[in-house]
């Protein structure tokens, strides 16, 4: 089965869409169900063989009805609230909690901080390892505030899994750039390079879909506030030794470059089974960078 259809259920246009779209397939005898999951958003799925003739019969009722409800660029009801950005918040607060409870505070960000001379010596892990430690808690705790109102609505509109996946390849990908630009010693590290990368990656999704919606490729202004809003909280608190103010510029590019990428093909790769195979990428690349830095380290 695959899903030809993703939205959410708080949202009343997004239903009536759904509704509409199981009404036209079933006129058509295209078996199709839809699945809820625990985040809202719902999937409308068809057994693989139909899914062109599903796609086609869609189309073809789309040009017959111009006035057929397009699902709108709006984020759903209650977008702030996501589960996973919590769960991600929380987890960096831990990680935090615990290497500074046992002595550990300095010797991580020396082993695990990102450096552009230590990933010219082939130590790649840091690029990823080095969004998850913070200088104090005034950074820890902008940063999880960024993670929640920024990385939230990301998580929402795209899916747990997919969406960590993108932010963690934006947030590395910010990193590297960052640190590409001759040798230094210095060690950054922040996730808030990461909380930058989600408001480029939301900035995208929103430019992409108005396009896509026949509104203005540009978001308006009154949708662009609460990205200003959380970039300025972030940057509050963002103050302190080993952070790195051009890895948040770079993450917010590399955010809005894989998002316009990302976005426009987005739609085979949504739903619960991409989703998971996404969060199960996203360990597997958390596991190899720690285990990778590691190994670096162990005596021998």
């Amino acid at each position: 089965m695959k899903s030809i259809f993703t939205g959410s259920i708080h949202n009343e246009n997004s239903r009536k869409q759904a509704d509409l779209i199981l009404v036209v397939l079933a006129s058509q005898s295209v078996r199709a169900v839809i699945e809820t999951g625990p985040d809202g958003l719902c999937n409308i799925l068809v057994p693989d063989d139909d899914v062109f003739k599903a796609q086609q019969q869609l189309k073809k009722y789309a040009r017959e009805n111009k006035e057929i409800p397009r699902q709108p660029p709006d984020v759903p009801t209650r977008i702030f609230f996501s589960p996973a950005a919590l769960v991600t918040a929380f987890f960096l607060s831990a990680i935090h909690y615990i290497i500074t409870t046992r002595g550990l505070h300095k010797e991580a960000i020396l082993d695990f901080g990102s450096s552009s001379y230590y990933l010219s010596q082939g130590q790649s892990f840091r690029a990823v390892t080095a969004l998850f430690l913070h200088s104090n808690a005034d950074h820890l705790l902008g940063n999880m505030a960024g993670i929640i109102v920024l990385a939230g609505p990301l998580l929402r509109v795209s899916g747990y899994g997919q969406g960590l996946l993108l932010l963690l390849a934006a947030g590395t990908a910010g990193n590297l750039v960052s640190e590409s630009f001759g040798p230094d010693l210095r060690l950054s590290i922040g996730a808030s390079t990461a909380v930058m990368a989600a408001a480029g990656l939301l900035g995208a999704r929103r430019m992409t879909i108005g396009e896509k919606s026949g509104q203005s490729v540009f978001p308006k202004l009154k949708g662009v506030a609460p990205f200003v809003a959380a970039a300025t909280l972030t940057a509050m608190f963002s103050h302190g030794e080993n952070t790195d103010v051009s890895a948040h510029l770079f993450g917010f590019l590399a955010g809005t470059g894989i998002g316009l990428c990302y976005y426009p093909l987005s739609a085979p790769l949504s739903g619960p089974v991409i989703g998971r195979i996404s969060l199960g990428i996203v360990l597997v690349i958390l596991c190899t960078a720690f285990l990778q830095g590691l190994l670096t380290f162990l005596p021998g």
